[in-house]
């Protein structure tokens, strides 16, 4: 059965997410986070769908071998970390994949209308 989360209860502090918790953990690293934004909310998504696919980092690896597009567990921590260089978009694919996702870009342009849109998905 699984928990649902509510307020905390009286007397307690509400949790801090992951990145809040980052922040207070390490001031010089939370001043790279924001240097590097796109990379890190990158990783937190990474991660945040690993999660919520209930597998470990050891599952996205054999699930990446299974479907034939192997990662290893150091191109997977990479992944996730928001302080790595930005990974490419093979990468972030095989990754969806053997999470059980799929990966999709839009680009949009500065217009009122759609006309400048363009949506892929990836898989």
């Amino acid at each position: 059965m699984k928990k649902v989360k509510g307020p905390p209860p009286k007397g307690k502090k509400p949790r801090k997410s992951l990145l809040e918790r980052m922040r207070t953990a390490n001031p010089e690293g939370a001043a790279l986070l924001d240097q590097h934004r796109a990379q890190a909310d990158l990783a937190l998504a990474l991660r945040s769908i690993r999660k919520a696919a209930g597998m470990d980092q050891a599952d996205v690896r054999r699930a990446s071998e299974e479907l034939g597009r192997p990662l290893t567990q150091s191109v997977i921590s990479s992944l996730e970390s928001p302080t790595a260089a930005l990974p490419n978009l093979d990468g972030i694919v095989r990754y969806a994949a053997a999470c059980g996702a799929r990966v999709e870009l839009s680009f949009i342009m500065d217009q009122d209308d759609d006309s400048g849109a363009c949506r892929i998905v990836l898989s």
